[in-house]
């Protein structure tokens, strides 16, 4: 692009002009949009505005150029000349000159720039013989691409007609548009790594994402390239595409459009990105009757966000599966015979594709579609394009053509537990992609491309559960037996895997159905089971995999896993080891998939804990006793005593007097190594005359870091040191809280542990220079009147930075606060969701302590923007849980308004 040397001044009056021109065109936009005529007709319409207001521009200067001006034309580019302009998009052209050098081209150009620019356009603007421009186009594909969208707008058409025809000549050179269509497909590959390469980003790029608008003008730019047509109808002409796809490119287009123009409108300004807070802007509009069901605490906007972003997600996947074809065909084949080999009466290989030998085999026996899959994978072979084609035509036109077949059903079990599916996407994937899941599972199709509005779960529905599958056949291949060799045992343990990979694929199918979507899906997955053909056993197991999905991800991140009594009760609730493997795996395939990083050492850590104190009870029967608590006190006692002992750590008798007051509890919830450490940091509290003991050791391969803290046990101690700790942008995942009631010679002393790690999820060294300053900030809380936990607070608030930037919308989570006194003999376990923000624990901890309770156990889990916080908690002397309704009335009531008013704060 040129720029202009001397800018002349342009006359206000003609800029005001423009610009109230564009802004009427601009409201008419929003208003053909309301008024249902879709995104293609009002960017149409916003196109031929700038074409009047500009070719008045260019008829002014024409004029004043004179006979100098012959031979010259403006042909406008990019998405001007598609004719799918945005409320703020860029408008492109070039001026056509037999002779660009000379003065009249460089005038004519001038006198439409500076208008433009006094009337606030963004401009992008070029003066090229057609020959030159064209030449250009030869090596550069952004020219290139441009050139091809040419539309002539005024001036000698002739000479339009010559770029279009030097253009087309310079992207097939030599008569092979080959190299044209790789750059194309290069340059697709390095902008999808660029905008996010995966389809289900959660705030998508309109423009250059995967599936967007950019694919599809890829794709017919390719085409144009290869067969000379301005449109997808075109190619149906041809034979290169179905109505159908055409079709859909066609409705994609005009829905993506429309998106576009409206999150340009709602912003007011230029941009692509279909933020949450331009989700939430325009989804009432497109979607009013989208509302909560009766008891859904969600935000109110989250149905319509949701089906706004299932819209998108269905588009944006049909334009990647048929820009992909397009691609694909048009790339000129070589001149050679064809490399065909019979696989079976129904298959050949096509080129080193599994093809059909006649696509009418799909027709007389519709369950080959399912062999199709089965036969890529005996042969690791790729499927041949036209034949995948010719599969998702069928079950476009026939929806329901593989439900209830029983060959079809059989198949697609065998390929379901088959671990050889090690394709990216995988085989299933592709599959669904087709429909064939959709067509032998009808309860599976509302599944597809159905989002959650948070930022958790990051994957659709659908690909959530694929992305599981694929989990579980890595496992079972042993590609996992390093990193995560317990669950690589229990896969290998499983003598019935049908239930495992079927629940494993189904065990999110009720969340289109809302809430209480595992009861559901429990029984959709068994009416499922039943018309795949699976035995009654494995029906039956299915079903309840799907129905506890959940339950292991909570007792083992929320609960105590040292409450034998509650291991007992999951134990006997899921029934028998096999069962109780396959729930395991299940969860851990369930929680990694949720979103990248989701399934962290800690959590997994937690998860293996509960599967195997789970398994060691059903294989004994009566592990939970009480004698054995006791019996394994007094074993970890007598291991603790030899450490100190032999290391030289402290005497027998110093051991005796520091066990005297702990009770069985500490031993069952802190291992061998943390109760050595928290005997020595008691001794050093006893000789020292600082209020607090802190010790730190990173678990490097846990992916955390452990905090040991000794101190006098004082109410608020727990609230006291969370404070402090989000003071240093530490993240407490968890925290064991141990008091030694009676203490000889002393108060009552606190040994707890916590489980940290930064801001970005990693272990913190023990050397980082955060932890002096977090021992000093906690004996700084001390004074002579004791623990000043108020005084956390405003360490939180001192160190949180201070920005002017505007904070940046996410999705809401509302606070809910629930109250358990079933799950524990000791203690009332108090559960809060809520909004992570800086400083919640402490807020949650402080509200708890002013309310007179002690805290016994801590668990926090972070997943998005969303945390997860439990409490087990008692009252009075000794303590005891809470049974008092009405007063559990007033520690919800209590909860909900400290965090409001935190909120708020914020």
């Amino acid at each position: 692009m040129t720029d202009p040397i001397a800018p002349p001044a342009a006359p206000r009056d003609r800029a005001a002009r423009l610009r109230e021109a564009i802004d009427r065109a601009r409201r008419g936009v929003a208003a053909r949009l309301d008024a249902g005529a879709g995104g293609l007709a009002a960017c149409r319409a916003l196109s031929r505005a700038y074409d009047d207001e500009v070719r008045a521009l260019w008829d002014d200067a024409v004029r004043a150029a004179g006979a100098e001006a012959r031979g010259l034309a403006l042909v406008a580019t990019g998405g001007w000349g598609r004719e799918q302009m945005c409320p703020f998009s860029d408008i492109d052209f070039v001026v056509l000159a037999p002779r660009p050098e000379a003065d009249a081209p460089r005038a004519v150009a001038d006198a439409l720039l500076y208008p433009m620019w006094d009337a606030g356009w963004r401009v992008g603007h070029a003066i090229r013989a057609p020959r030159d421009a064209a030449r250009l186009a030869r090596d550069d594909l952004p020219t290139a691409t441009a050139l091809l969208d040419a539309r002539w707008l005024a001036g000698d058409r002739a000479v339009a007609d010559e770029l279009a025809r030097a253009t087309a000549r310079a992207v097939a050179r030599d008569r092979n548009t080959n190299d044209f269509i790789h750059r194309l497909a290069a340059e697709r590959r390095a902008r999808h790594d660029r905008f996010g390469a995966s389809l289900y980003l959660l705030e998508p790029n309109l423009k250059q994402g995967i599936g967007a608008l950019r694919d599809l003008a890829t794709a017919l730019w390719a085409a144009q390239a290869r067969w000379g047509v301005r449109s997808f109808d075109d190619l149906v002409a041809l034979g290169e595409l179905s109505a159908r796809q055409a079709g859909q490119m066609a409705a994609a287009l005009d829905r993506l459009l429309e998106l576009r123009a409206r999150v340009q409108l709602a912003a007011g300004r230029a941009t692509d990105q279909l933020t949450f807070e331009l989700q939430e802007a325009i989804a009432p509009e497109l979607y009013p009757d989208a509302t909560l069901p009766e008891g859904d605490a969600r935000p109110a906007v989250a149905p319509a966000v949701e089906a706004l972003m299932r819209d998108y997600y269905l588009h944006a996947r049909a334009v990647t599966q048929i820009a992909e074809r397009v691609l694909e065909y048009a790339l000129v084949p070589p001149r050679r015979r064809p490399r065909i080999a019979r696989i079976d009466p129904s298959f050949v290989a096509f080129n080193g594709k599994l093809s059909s030998r006649d696509p009418d085999v799909f027709a007389q026996r519709p369950s080959e579609m399912v062999r199709l899959f089965r036969v890529a994978a005996e042969l690791d072979m790729p499927v041949y394009a036209h034949t995948a084609d010719v599969v998702a035509e069928r079950l476009a036109q026939r929806p329901d053509l593989l439900t209830g077949d029983r060959e079809a059903s059989r198949l697609f079990v065998d390929a379901l537990i088959d671990p050889r599916d090690h394709r990216r996407p995988s085989l299933l994937e592709q599959m669904h992609g087709l429909g064939i899941l959709n067509s032998l599972m009808p309860e599976w199709a509302p599944c597809t491309c159905r989002v959650q509005h948070d930022l958790y779960h990051v994957y659709t529905v659908d690909q959530h559960q694929l992305y599981a599958v694929a989990l579980l056949k890595r496992i079972a291949r042993g590609e996992l037996a390093d990193r995560a060799p317990t669950v690589t045992e229990a896969v290998r343990a499983v003598r019935r895997p049908v239930s495992l990979y079927l629940a494993t694929l189904l065990h999110d199918v009720g969340k289109p159905l809302g809430k209480g979507h595992a009861e559901k899906g429990a029984r959709l997955a068994r009416a499922i089971a039943e018309r795949l053909g699976v035995d009654a056993e494995d029906v039956d197991r299915t079903a309840l995999l799907v129905r506890e999905h959940l339950t292991m991800a909570h007792l083992s991140q929320r609960r105590d896993l040292s409450d034998d009594a509650m291991i007992a009760r999951f134990a006997d609730r899921i029934g028998d080891e096999e069962t109780l493997s396959q729930l395991f795996v299940l969860t851990f395939c369930d929680t990694a998939m949720t979103a990248p990083g989701n399934l962290t050492e800690w959590k997994g850590q937690l998860l293996r804990e509960l599967y195997v104190k789970a398994r060691a009870y059903l294989r004994g029967g009566d592990a939970a006793a009480d004698g054995d608590a006791e019996r394994a006190a007094r074993r970890l006692r007598e291991l603790v005593r030899m450490q100190v002992v032999d290391e030289g750590i402290g005497t027998e008798a110093e051991v005796d007097a520091f066990f005297t007051g702990l009770p069985d509890r500490y031993f069952a919830q802190l291992a061998q190594r943390q109760i050595v450490e928290h005997f020595r940091l008691a001794r050093a509290y006893a000789r020292s005359d600082a209020p607090v003991e802190l010790s730190v050791h990173r678990r490097k391969g846990h992916g955390h870091t452990e905090a040991a803290v000794v101190s006098r046990d004082t109410r608020g101690f727990l609230t006291a040191v969370a404070g402090v700790l989000a003071a240093h942008r530490i993240d407490i995942l968890g925290a064991v809280v141990g008091t030694r009631r009676d203490a000889p010679g002393g108060d009552p002393l606190a040994l707890d542990v916590f489980y940290v790690r930064d801001a970005q999820g990693r272990a913190i060294p023990e050397d980082d220079p955060r932890w002096d300053r977090v021992r000093a900030d906690l004996c700084g809380l001390f004074d002579e009147r004791g623990l000043r936990v108020d005084e956390a607070g405003r360490l939180i608030a001192r160190r949180r930075p201070p920005s002017g930037l505007k904070p940046r919308v996410e999705p809401a989570v509302p606070t809910q606060v629930t109250i358990d006194n079933d799950v524990s003999d000791d203690y009332t376990v108090i559960d809060v969701v809520t909004q992570d923000r800086v400083g919640v624990l402490y807020t949650i901890a402080n509200a708890l302590t002013e309310l007179g309770l002690d805290i016994f156990l801590s668990r926090v889990a972070t997943e998005g923007n969303r945390v997860a916080d439990t409490f087990y908690v008692a009252a009075g002397t000794p303590p005891r849980k809470i049974d008092d309704a009405d007063r559990l009335g007033a520690i919800r009531a209590a909860l909900e308004r400290a965090l409001r008013r935190e909120g708020a704060d914020r």
